[in-house]
């Protein structure tokens, strides 16, 4: 198991109160023209597709800059720093944050010796929304269930309710590692806290139209910005801050109307110092654009309003 680090150099939170974003929870429903052809950028790589075809849908024009791919990694070391908890009794709690990386890394594990899970089952287990439960269930294991919306914040607020003093919990990290200030927090509290990376994300292998969104924002490109995770964010801005560009590429997404697929993203992008505007709920894509389309074109003309005077 390896300690999380920073992900990134310039990247500061904001301090103050969060104001809470507009949701909007009705049924979707056909619409033509709603966006009103609002240049709508997307960082979504694996579903950028869908997403191209939601945001024309409603009547935008989308422009895709998919953010980042998946990287499988060698687990190797995280399964013998693992087992070595399991083995003299130092683990007294396991997170597992999304089905995908639950399956993987217990799978692996069961690999290495069934007896693993036993053990496990005699272990408490916190699992993060619905796909991380039904992963850990296909595996015979049970435990405190999270449920959605959540954010890093009610990980941590858990694992301070149930940790003693000097405790030490695991995650199961998927794609990106825990962020430093829930890390810090813990650890003021006198837990232990070790990140199970499973998979990473890393820039796509054509970085180009990730450039080309960078370089359109600073100089005033698109109008609003949809965002289904935290790491979309932040690879936007690592790859600005690659380009020279990070404080700028900060201001230029302030300017938009940003929508947040959920809590744990909205988190995410107010870390890197992103204000968010909207928040879907429920927190799927069709939900995430149809919030962008009633709401954003009249954010924008309120803004227009103010700064005309």
């Amino acid at each position: 198991m390896t300690e999380p680090a920073v992900q990134a150099s310039g990247f500061t939170a904001r301090a103050g109160r969060r104001p809470s974003p507009l949701t909007l929870s009705a049924v979707a429903r056909p619409a033509t023209g709603v966006l009103g052809g609002l240049h709508v950028l997307s960082l979504e790589s694996r579903r950028a597709g869908e997403m191209a075809a939601l945001i024309g849908r409603w009547g935008g024009v989308p422009v895709l800059a998919p953010s980042m791919r998946e990287q499988k990694l060698d687990l190797t070391r995280s399964l013998d720093d693992f087992e070595r908890s399991l083995a003299t009794g130092d683990l007294h709690t396991l997170v597992c944050m999304t089905g995908v990386g639950t399956r993987v890394f217990l799978r692996a594990l069961a690999a290495r010796d069934p007896r693993h899970l036993d053990t496990l089952r005699g272990m408490p287990l916190v699992t993060c929304g619905s796909q991380a439960q039904q992963a850990a269930q296909e595996l015979g294991l049970s435990g405190t269930h999270l449920a959605q919306p959540l954010g890093w914040h009610d990980v941590q607020a858990h694992l301070l309710g149930s940790l003693q003093r000097g405790q030490h919990a695991a995650v199961l990290e998927y794609g990106e590692a825990m962020p430093a200030p829930l890390v810090r927090e813990l650890s003021f509290a006198g837990l232990r806290l070790s990140g199970v990376p499973v998979y990473r994300c890393a820039f796509p292998h054509d970085a180009g139209p990730l450039d080309a969104a960078v370089r359109h924002c600073v100089l005033g490109g698109p109008e609003v910005l949809l965002l289904s995770s935290g790491t979309q964010a932040l690879h936007f801005l690592k790859y600005a801050e690659r380009l020279g560009l990070l404080a700028h590429a900060r201001d230029a997404l302030n300017r938009l109307v940003t929508v947040s697929i959920g809590p744990a993203c909205s988190e995410a992008a107010r870390d890197l110092g992103l204000r968010i505007d909207l928040e879907a709920d429920p927190h799927k894509m069709d939900r995430l654009v149809q919030l962008a389309a009633e709401e954003a074109p009249g954010l924008l003309r309120q803004r227009r309003l103010l700064k005309t005077g």
